[in-house]
């Protein structure tokens, strides 16, 4: 046979399959149904989870984050408190994560992997997704490092626009999903509602854990804002509380946000301890009943414990 005929189809043939065969396939699936596996080309099964991420082309599923105690009593100590203080508050969600970088541990508490609106968090995620890049060699000019030093500083809503169009926001949350294995993060639903993007105390932990690794000049770029955000932000609001609340310095980004369903959404999350070790994390949503400032409080007396050990 030459090799033109290597490349000819051959016509395909109706084939019965015998029976004892079809009896063994038809015991097969129903084994696989009693087992929960997958219907092939069906629908997922009741309670089967359909994250986001399954149907995006490209993107492989994640390894899902496993829980691991912390080997460090301080941290436990500190998660505790930090539940605790949230338990007494009526008709208030708070989450926290902390992740140990020395470790690689994580801890979490109670609400650790619920899905919260990021409201500015999603600035911290987009700059990291850029400098992240740059060192991979993408172009980014002085323009745009003065665009990411004014979202995280000052919390800049018209430079956060500005970097949400000019590199892919939604692209760039997908993109730390899968590149850090995110497993509650995903971009808004809404197009352009930057601050409707979701994610979990744990996933933004995962991300602050990141931005020390980076090489000097992409970190610094991040840290730096950071490290020096004004107590007042651009609109005015007072972002000097939760994680900010300390006489140490402190790399820490506010969010802040109204109303998700009827609920304040108010965050603080950033590196704290020697060498910035902690990766932590607190989100919150409090009714509208609560002030800003009656929120912001609470968020600061939830830090006390972890600022106090950890610190």
């Amino acid at each position: 046979m030459d090799d033109s005929d290597r490349w000819q189809c051959t016509p395909v043939r109706a084939f019965r399959l015998p029976a004892s065969l079809g009896c063994l396939f038809l015991v097969l699936m129903l084994f696989g149904a009693a087992c929960g596996w997958p219907a092939i080309g069906g629908a997922p099964a009741e309670g089967e989870s359909t994250q986001w991420w399954g149907s995006r082309t490209g993107y492989p599923k994640p390894q899902l984050h496993e829980p691991r105690p912390s080997t460090d009593p301080a941290v436990r100590e500190a998660v505790r408190q930090v539940d605790a203080k949230a338990g007494e508050l009526s008709g208030s969600t708070v989450a926290v994560a902390v992740l140990d970088r020395e470790t690689g541990e994580v801890i979490g508490g109670e609400h650790a992997d619920e899905r919260f609106g990021t409201a500015s968090l999603s600035k911290l995620l987009v700059a990291v997704d850029v400098a992240r890049r740059h060192t991979e060699g993408m172009p980014v000019a002085d323009a745009d490092v003065d665009l990411i030093r004014r979202a995280l500083s000052i919390s800049d809503d018209a430079a956060m626009n500005a970097l949400w169009d000019r590199f892919d926001g939604a692209g760039a949350i997908s993109r730390l999903a899968v590149r850090y294995g995110l497993t509650r993060t995903r971009p808004p639903e809404v197009p352009g509602n930057w601050g409707g993007t979701e994610t979990s105390a744990r996933d933004v932990a995962t991300v602050l854990a990141q931005i020390p690794t980076l090489p000097a000049a992409e970190r610094d770029l991040l840290l730096g804002p950071l490290d020096a955000a004004p107590r007042t932000a651009a609109e005015g609001f007072d972002q000097g509380y939760g994680l900010k609340d300390s006489t140490r310095p402190v790399a820490v980004k506010a969010g802040w946000m109204c109303c998700d369903d009827g609920r304040r959404t108010v965050h603080s999350a950033g590196l704290i301890g020697p060498d910035r070790r902690y990766a932590v994390a607190l989100l919150s949503t409090q009714p509208t009943s609560k002030s800003y400032s009656e929120a912001s409080e609470v968020v600061t007396e939830a830090a006390e414990p972890l600022l106090d050990n950890l610190g």
